[in-house]
Protein backbone atom coordinates (compact mmCIF):
# COMPACT_ATOMS: atom_id res chain seq x y z
CA UNK A 1 0.00 0.00 0.00
CA UNK A 2 1.28 3.27 -1.18
CA UNK A 3 1.58 6.05 1.41
CA UNK A 4 -1.36 7.98 -0.47
CA UNK A 5 -3.87 4.85 -0.11
CA UNK A 6 -2.69 4.49 3.85
CA UNK A 7 -3.89 8.01 4.49
CA UNK A 8 -6.76 7.80 2.53
CA UNK A 9 -7.66 4.70 3.65
CA UNK A 10 -7.68 6.08 7.99
CA UNK A 11 -8.48 10.00 7.09
CA UNK A 12 -10.87 9.91 9.59
CA UNK A 13 -9.14 7.86 12.39
CA UNK A 14 -6.07 10.27 11.68
CA UNK A 15 -8.48 12.93 12.40
CA UNK A 16 -9.30 11.75 16.06
CA UNK A 17 -5.72 11.05 16.28
CA UNK A 18 -4.60 14.51 15.60
CA UNK A 19 -7.76 16.08 17.80
CA UNK A 20 -6.14 13.62 20.68
CA UNK A 21 -2.58 14.95 20.30
CA UNK A 22 -3.78 18.55 20.24
CA UNK A 23 -6.09 18.23 23.87
CA UNK A 24 -2.90 16.48 24.87
CA UNK A 25 -0.58 19.50 23.42
CA UNK A 26 -3.29 21.98 24.81
CA UNK A 27 -2.59 20.78 28.60
CA UNK A 28 1.33 20.67 28.50
CA UNK A 29 1.02 24.20 27.52
CA UNK A 30 -1.60 24.93 30.25
CA UNK A 31 0.51 22.61 32.76
CA UNK A 32 4.21 24.49 31.21
CA UNK A 33 3.75 27.57 30.27
CA UNK A 34 7.53 28.56 29.91
CA UNK A 35 8.35 25.40 27.96
CA UNK A 36 9.79 26.52 24.27
CA UNK A 37 7.64 26.15 20.96
CA UNK A 38 9.85 23.29 19.73
CA UNK A 39 9.62 21.31 22.81
CA UNK A 40 5.90 21.43 22.18
CA UNK A 41 5.96 20.58 18.24
CA UNK A 42 8.37 17.63 19.51
CA UNK A 43 5.89 16.16 21.89
CA UNK A 44 2.83 16.76 19.41
CA UNK A 45 5.04 14.70 16.95
CA UNK A 46 5.88 11.80 19.75
CA UNK A 47 2.03 11.81 20.98
CA UNK A 48 0.79 11.66 17.27
CA UNK A 49 2.93 8.74 16.56
CA UNK A 50 2.43 6.80 19.91
CA UNK A 51 -1.50 7.58 19.49
CA UNK A 52 -1.18 6.16 15.36
CA UNK A 53 0.65 3.12 16.75
CA UNK A 54 -1.93 2.85 19.54
CA UNK A 55 -4.77 2.62 16.48
CA UNK A 56 -2.86 0.57 14.35
CA UNK A 57 -2.51 -2.18 17.39
CA UNK A 58 -6.54 -2.26 17.87
CA UNK A 59 -6.65 -2.86 14.08
CA UNK A 60 -4.13 -5.93 14.63
CA UNK A 61 -5.37 -6.67 17.85
CA UNK A 62 -9.54 -7.15 16.65
CA UNK A 63 -8.24 -9.16 13.44
CA UNK A 64 -6.64 -11.38 16.00
CA UNK A 65 -9.19 -12.04 18.69
CA UNK A 66 -11.98 -12.34 15.19
CA UNK A 67 -10.99 -15.84 14.74
CA UNK A 68 -11.04 -17.02 18.48
CA UNK A 69 -13.67 -14.52 19.92
CA UNK A 70 -15.99 -13.54 17.07
CA UNK A 71 -18.01 -10.59 17.23
CA UNK A 72 -20.99 -12.16 16.33
CA UNK A 73 -20.94 -14.76 18.93
CA UNK A 74 -20.93 -12.28 22.06
CA UNK A 75 -19.97 -8.32 21.40
CA UNK A 76 -20.27 -7.19 25.07
CA UNK A 77 -17.28 -9.77 26.19
CA UNK A 78 -15.39 -9.16 22.72
CA UNK A 79 -15.21 -5.24 23.57
CA UNK A 80 -14.66 -5.53 27.25
CA UNK A 81 -11.60 -7.68 26.36
CA UNK A 82 -10.47 -5.89 23.21
CA UNK A 83 -10.46 -2.45 25.84
CA UNK A 84 -8.79 -3.88 28.26
CA UNK A 85 -5.55 -5.56 26.02
CA UNK A 86 -5.78 -2.07 24.43
CA UNK A 87 -5.38 0.01 27.33
CA UNK A 88 -2.80 -2.01 28.76
CA UNK A 89 -0.89 -1.90 25.42
CA UNK A 90 -1.01 1.66 24.90
CA UNK A 91 -0.60 3.06 28.18
CA UNK A 92 2.42 0.97 28.93
CA UNK A 93 3.67 1.83 25.28
CA UNK A 94 3.78 5.46 26.18
CA UNK A 95 5.07 4.74 29.68
CA UNK A 96 7.93 2.94 27.71
CA UNK A 97 8.67 5.57 25.03
CA UNK A 98 8.42 8.52 27.34
CA UNK A 99 11.07 6.59 29.55
CA UNK A 100 13.17 5.79 26.44
CA UNK A 101 13.39 9.83 25.81
CA UNK A 102 14.06 10.48 29.33
CA UNK A 103 17.04 7.98 29.49
CA UNK A 104 18.28 9.78 26.03
CA UNK A 105 18.73 13.32 26.97
CA UNK A 106 17.48 15.72 30.08
CA UNK A 107 15.12 18.32 28.87
CA UNK A 108 15.61 21.33 31.11
CA UNK A 109 12.47 22.57 30.85
CA UNK A 110 10.33 19.88 32.12
CA UNK A 111 11.39 15.89 32.42
CA UNK A 112 10.08 13.90 29.24
CA UNK A 113 9.18 11.18 31.93
CA UNK A 114 6.72 13.12 33.92
CA UNK A 115 5.03 13.33 30.48
CA UNK A 116 2.90 10.10 31.40
CA UNK A 117 1.76 12.25 35.15
CA UNK A 118 0.27 14.56 32.22
CA UNK A 119 -1.29 11.37 30.06
CA UNK A 120 -3.19 9.92 32.65
CA UNK A 121 -4.75 6.66 32.77
CA UNK A 122 -8.30 8.05 32.68
CA UNK A 123 -7.32 9.81 29.50
CA UNK A 124 -5.85 6.79 28.05
CA UNK A 125 -8.90 4.76 28.87
CA UNK A 126 -11.03 7.46 27.20
CA UNK A 127 -8.77 7.34 24.14
CA UNK A 128 -9.08 3.64 23.79
CA UNK A 129 -12.66 3.65 24.52
CA UNK A 130 -12.81 6.01 21.80
CA UNK A 131 -10.68 4.04 19.33
CA UNK A 132 -12.70 0.62 19.70
CA UNK A 133 -16.14 2.54 19.46
CA UNK A 134 -14.59 3.70 16.07
CA UNK A 135 -12.91 0.50 15.08
CA UNK A 136 -16.43 -1.63 16.43
CA UNK A 137 -19.04 1.19 14.23
CA UNK A 138 -16.57 0.72 11.24
CA UNK A 139 -16.39 -2.80 11.33
CA UNK A 140 -20.72 -3.44 11.29
CA UNK A 141 -21.00 -0.53 9.16
CA UNK A 142 -18.83 -2.54 6.40
CA UNK A 143 -20.83 -5.70 7.71
CA UNK A 144 -23.91 -3.52 6.87
CA UNK A 145 -22.30 -2.16 3.43
CA UNK A 146 -21.50 -5.73 2.43
CA UNK A 147 -25.07 -7.52 3.13
CA UNK A 148 -26.62 -4.89 1.03
CA UNK A 149 -24.53 -5.25 -1.55
CA UNK A 150 -25.27 -8.87 -1.39
CA UNK A 151 -28.95 -8.20 -0.87
CA UNK A 152 -28.84 -6.12 -4.33
CA UNK A 153 -27.26 -8.88 -6.18
CA UNK A 154 -29.53 -11.48 -4.89
CA UNK A 155 -32.98 -9.20 -6.10
CA UNK A 156 -30.57 -8.57 -9.27
CA UNK A 157 -30.46 -11.60 -10.09
CA UNK A 158 -33.49 -12.77 -8.98
CA UNK A 159 -35.17 -10.33 -11.38
CA UNK A 160 -33.06 -11.34 -14.28
CA UNK A 161 -34.06 -15.15 -14.08
CA UNK A 162 -37.78 -13.34 -14.08
CA UNK A 163 -36.84 -11.32 -17.20
CA UNK A 164 -34.94 -14.38 -19.08
CA UNK A 165 -38.08 -16.60 -17.66
CA UNK A 166 -40.11 -14.65 -19.63
CA UNK A 167 -38.23 -13.86 -22.55
CA UNK A 168 -37.96 -17.66 -23.17
CA UNK A 169 -41.83 -17.91 -21.93
CA UNK A 170 -42.59 -15.35 -24.92
CA UNK A 171 -39.95 -16.38 -28.02
CA UNK A 172 -41.95 -20.53 -27.95
CA UNK A 173 -45.30 -18.54 -27.87
CA UNK A 174 -43.83 -16.27 -30.68
CA UNK A 175 -42.61 -19.53 -32.38
CA UNK A 176 -45.30 -21.26 -32.61
CA UNK A 177 -47.39 -18.69 -34.18
CA UNK A 178 -44.63 -17.78 -36.67
CA UNK A 179 -44.60 -21.61 -37.44
CA UNK A 180 -48.28 -21.79 -38.00
CA UNK A 181 -48.16 -19.06 -40.60
CA UNK A 182 -44.63 -20.46 -42.53
CA UNK A 183 -47.24 -23.32 -42.58
CA UNK A 184 -49.73 -21.37 -44.37
CA UNK A 185 -47.48 -19.51 -46.78
CA UNK A 186 -45.69 -22.38 -48.17
CA UNK A 187 -49.25 -23.53 -49.75
CA UNK A 188 -50.32 -20.09 -50.83
CA UNK A 189 -46.86 -18.03 -51.91
CA UNK A 190 -43.84 -19.65 -51.66
CA UNK A 191 -41.89 -16.66 -52.49
CA UNK A 192 -43.40 -15.01 -49.45
CA UNK A 193 -42.72 -17.96 -47.31
CA UNK A 194 -38.83 -17.85 -47.91
CA UNK A 195 -38.44 -14.45 -47.47
CA UNK A 196 -40.56 -14.87 -43.65
CA UNK A 197 -38.36 -17.59 -43.01
CA UNK A 198 -34.94 -15.62 -43.84
CA UNK A 199 -37.00 -13.46 -41.46
CA UNK A 200 -37.50 -15.62 -38.91
CA UNK A 201 -34.02 -17.09 -39.14
CA UNK A 202 -32.43 -13.11 -37.96
CA UNK A 203 -34.78 -12.45 -35.38
CA UNK A 204 -33.68 -15.77 -33.74
CA UNK A 205 -29.90 -14.79 -34.63
CA UNK A 206 -30.57 -11.61 -32.91
CA UNK A 207 -31.79 -13.54 -29.67
CA UNK A 208 -29.49 -15.93 -29.72
CA UNK A 209 -26.15 -13.44 -30.20
CA UNK A 210 -27.59 -11.13 -27.33
CA UNK A 211 -28.68 -13.44 -24.76
CA UNK A 212 -25.82 -13.06 -22.34
CA UNK A 213 -25.54 -9.56 -22.45
CA UNK A 214 -26.93 -6.95 -20.47
CA UNK A 215 -27.41 -4.47 -22.53
CA UNK A 216 -26.95 -3.30 -26.38
CA UNK A 217 -27.54 -0.46 -28.68
CA UNK A 218 -30.80 1.39 -29.60
CA UNK A 219 -29.55 1.08 -33.11
CA UNK A 220 -28.84 -2.53 -32.75
CA UNK A 221 -32.53 -3.48 -31.35
CA UNK A 222 -34.29 -1.23 -33.54
CA UNK A 223 -32.65 -2.99 -36.60
CA UNK A 224 -33.64 -6.37 -35.25
CA UNK A 225 -37.42 -4.98 -34.75
CA UNK A 226 -37.38 -4.48 -38.02
CA UNK A 227 -37.08 -8.24 -39.35
CA UNK A 228 -39.79 -8.56 -36.46
CA UNK A 229 -41.96 -5.81 -37.64
CA UNK A 230 -41.66 -7.84 -41.17
CA UNK A 231 -43.19 -11.38 -39.76
CA UNK A 232 -45.76 -9.21 -38.01
CA UNK A 233 -46.95 -7.49 -41.14
CA UNK A 234 -46.89 -11.06 -43.09
CA UNK A 235 -48.64 -12.47 -40.67
CA UNK A 236 -51.33 -10.07 -40.07
CA UNK A 237 -51.25 -7.71 -43.29
CA UNK A 238 -52.98 -4.42 -42.78
CA UNK A 239 -54.54 -4.97 -39.27
CA UNK A 240 -51.46 -4.00 -37.65
CA UNK A 241 -49.90 -1.02 -38.62
CA UNK A 242 -46.22 -0.12 -36.97
CA UNK A 243 -44.23 2.68 -37.25
CA UNK A 244 -40.77 4.34 -35.63
CA UNK A 245 -39.63 7.44 -35.35
CA UNK A 246 -36.11 7.96 -33.29
CA UNK A 247 -33.19 10.60 -33.84
CA UNK A 248 -29.32 9.60 -34.59
CA UNK A 249 -28.64 11.38 -31.03
CA UNK A 250 -31.04 8.36 -29.36
CA UNK A 251 -29.47 5.48 -31.72
CA UNK A 252 -26.26 5.27 -29.37
CA UNK A 253 -27.86 5.02 -26.33
CA UNK A 254 -28.41 1.65 -24.80
CA UNK A 255 -31.21 -0.69 -23.91
CA UNK A 256 -31.47 -4.10 -22.60
CA UNK A 257 -31.87 -6.81 -25.76
CA UNK A 258 -35.19 -7.78 -26.86
CA UNK A 259 -36.66 -5.59 -24.71
CA UNK A 260 -38.99 -3.42 -28.02
CA UNK A 261 -40.03 -7.15 -29.32
CA UNK A 262 -41.63 -8.12 -25.69
CA UNK A 263 -43.66 -4.63 -25.37
CA UNK A 264 -44.94 -5.36 -29.42
CA UNK A 265 -45.41 -8.84 -28.44
CA UNK A 266 -47.41 -7.94 -25.30
CA UNK A 267 -49.80 -5.60 -27.20
CA UNK A 268 -50.42 -8.12 -30.00
CA UNK A 269 -51.33 -10.98 -27.12
CA UNK A 270 -53.54 -8.60 -25.29
CA UNK A 271 -55.09 -7.02 -28.05
CA UNK A 272 -57.57 -7.77 -31.11
CA UNK A 273 -56.15 -7.47 -34.42
CA UNK A 274 -58.60 -7.42 -37.07
CA UNK A 275 -59.25 -5.49 -40.28
CA UNK A 276 -61.53 -3.76 -38.39
CA UNK A 277 -60.03 -2.97 -35.29
CA UNK A 278 -55.90 -2.74 -36.06
CA UNK A 279 -53.55 -2.59 -33.94
CA UNK A 280 -51.41 0.75 -33.68
CA UNK A 281 -48.19 0.38 -32.38
CA UNK A 282 -45.66 3.65 -32.73
CA UNK A 283 -41.88 3.61 -31.27
CA UNK A 284 -40.49 6.76 -30.03
CA UNK A 285 -37.83 8.32 -28.44
CA UNK A 286 -38.40 11.45 -26.44
CA UNK A 287 -35.79 12.92 -23.36
CA UNK A 288 -34.04 10.07 -22.82
CA UNK A 289 -36.84 7.35 -23.22
CA UNK A 290 -38.01 4.80 -25.55
CA UNK A 291 -41.59 5.01 -25.69
CA UNK A 292 -44.18 2.53 -26.90
CA UNK A 293 -47.42 3.16 -27.37
CA UNK A 294 -50.64 1.05 -28.95
CA UNK A 295 -54.23 1.84 -28.90
CA UNK A 296 -56.23 -0.49 -26.69
CA UNK A 297 -59.03 -3.17 -28.31
CA UNK A 298 -58.53 -5.69 -25.36
CA UNK A 299 -59.44 -9.62 -25.61
CA UNK A 300 -61.98 -10.99 -23.78
CA UNK A 301 -59.58 -13.23 -22.46
CA UNK A 302 -55.77 -13.90 -23.35
CA UNK A 303 -53.92 -17.05 -23.41
CA UNK A 304 -50.19 -18.21 -21.85
CA UNK A 305 -50.23 -14.28 -19.95
CA UNK A 306 -49.08 -14.72 -16.10
CA UNK A 307 -49.53 -10.66 -15.85
CA UNK A 308 -45.77 -10.56 -14.33
CA UNK A 309 -44.16 -9.13 -17.29
CA UNK A 310 -43.75 -5.55 -17.34
CA UNK A 311 -43.14 -5.81 -13.35
CA UNK A 312 -40.06 -8.71 -14.20
CA UNK A 313 -38.88 -5.74 -16.81
CA UNK A 314 -39.49 -3.12 -14.14
CA UNK A 315 -37.64 -5.26 -11.57
CA UNK A 316 -34.43 -5.54 -14.23
CA UNK A 317 -34.51 -2.26 -15.13
CA UNK A 318 -33.94 -0.67 -11.43
CA UNK A 319 -30.50 -2.12 -11.27
CA UNK A 320 -29.89 -1.02 -14.55
CA UNK A 321 -30.50 2.84 -14.31
CA UNK A 322 -31.59 5.66 -11.66
CA UNK A 323 -34.51 6.38 -13.91
CA UNK A 324 -37.89 3.63 -13.71
CA UNK A 325 -39.91 2.57 -16.19
CA UNK A 326 -43.05 4.91 -16.73
CA UNK A 327 -46.60 3.13 -17.51
CA UNK A 328 -49.21 5.42 -18.73
CA UNK A 329 -52.99 3.49 -19.52
CA UNK A 330 -55.95 5.46 -20.54
CA UNK A 331 -58.71 4.25 -22.09
CA UNK A 332 -57.79 4.37 -25.72
CA UNK A 333 -54.27 3.70 -25.25
CA UNK A 334 -51.32 2.18 -23.64
CA UNK A 335 -48.10 3.80 -23.64
CA UNK A 336 -45.03 2.47 -21.66
CA UNK A 337 -41.73 4.15 -21.40
CA UNK A 338 -38.23 2.68 -20.89
CA UNK A 339 -35.07 4.54 -19.84
CA UNK A 340 -32.32 4.79 -22.04
CA UNK A 341 -28.73 3.66 -20.76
Amino acid sequence: MSMTDYFKDRKYILLVVLLFSIISVSQRLYFYPNMSAPLHVFFFGILFFTFLIGWEFIVLLGSILEKYFPVENNINKRFILQVVISFLFLFHFQFIIFYFLESLFTINEVSAYDEIDIITPAFSLFRVLVFNLIYFGGFYFKEWKRNLIRSERLQREQAEVRYNALRNQLNPHFLFNALTSLNSLIFENQELASDFLKQLSKVYRYTLQNRESEVVSLKKEIEFIEHYISLLKTRFGNAINISSNIGQAELDKRIVPVTTQMLIENAVKHNIISKAKPLNISITAIDEFLIVTNNINRKSQIETSNRLGLENLKGLYQYLSPTPIEINETESHFTIKIPLI
